[in-house]
């Protein structure tokens, strides 16, 4: 027996469409940015303008003492500063253009705190420079005027007047005492002053109160201070027969030139 079979409709919820499920969560997506934004920027606000977060204290290491007013100088405006706020890359910029800084670095330290290390060029002799001195550093860059006063280090003096210009012969007399400095430290301790002429040097042996003429051969390697050697080894027994001359020669291979003490003709030859 068949009979008639009633099947009650089914009710379904209509399905959202995918372009509606993506504006949903791109809406969602903006206002949670919004939201951390928004957390973000009040935590910056808060930490930028914190009294707990002003700068208090700056650390400077490594500035040598004729040069720490002006790193100070720099350096003072920062304290009640906002610490995040303080343009730490220009303080930089600034220092490293410094002829007398070989380089520099700055960190903060939260919450008060910024450290400044320095590493200041050397120097290593004195340059005339007009009526004035200026220390010099190995390469030959002028750093500061000098100041001299107690306890001051010794320094051997460059006098560039005789060559070209005052920045080239520095720079040859820097090259002569660095390479005197490698091959013969105790000749260097000898040296009072270096003048740089056009063609040379002329160099004040303090001990022996004479000056040496050197070659432009005395900026290679193994050349010159032979020559210097071999007439200190002279000096003794030219100081024993008063014949210890008041100007040496030593620009020539194989010869040292002396000229006679308390004489202005021809000099003598050994």
């Amino acid at each position: 027996m068949t009979g008639a079979f009633y099947r009650p409709g089914t009710i379904r919820p209509p399905r959202p469409s995918r372009r509606r499920e993506t504006i949903r969560r791109a809406v969602l997506g903006s206002v949670l940015v919004v939201l951390l934004g928004g957390s973000a920027a009040a935590a910056w606000a808060a930490v930028h303008r914190h009294p707990r977060f002003l700068v208090r204290r700056v650390v400077l290491t490594g500035v040598p003492e004729p040069h720490r007013n002006e790193v100070e100088a720099l350096s003072d405006p920062w304290i009640g500063r906002p610490l995040l706020s303080v343009d730490l890359d220009a303080a930089i910029a600034s220092l490293s253009s410094r002829p007398w800084v070989a380089r520099v670095s700055a960190r903060r330290a939260v919450p008060d705190t910024i450290s400044v290390q320095v590493e200041p060029r050397a120097p290593v002799a004195l340059a005339r420079r007009g009526d004035d001195l200026w220390t010099v550093d190995q390469d030959g860059l002028w750093l500061a005027a000098y100041g001299g006063g107690p306890g001051a280090p010794r320094f051997v003096v460059l006098d560039p007047s005789g060559a070209p210009s005052p920045e080239e012969g520095v720079v040859r007399g820097a090259r002569l005492l660095a390479r005197l400095r490698a091959e013969d430290p105790e000749l260097l301790a000898r040296i009072s002053e270096v003048e740089i002429l056009s063609v040379g040097f002329a160099v004040v042996d303090a001990p022996a109160h004479l000056k040496l003429r050197l070659g432009d051969d005395a900026l290679a390697p193994g050349r010159a201070f032979a020559r210097w050697r071999a007439f200190l080894a002279l000096a003794p027994e030219l100081t024993r027969l008063g014949l210890l001359p008041r100007e040496v020669d030593l620009r020539f291979e194989n010869r040292i030139v002396l000229k006679a003490p308390g004489t202005e003709g021809p000099r003598t030859e050994t």
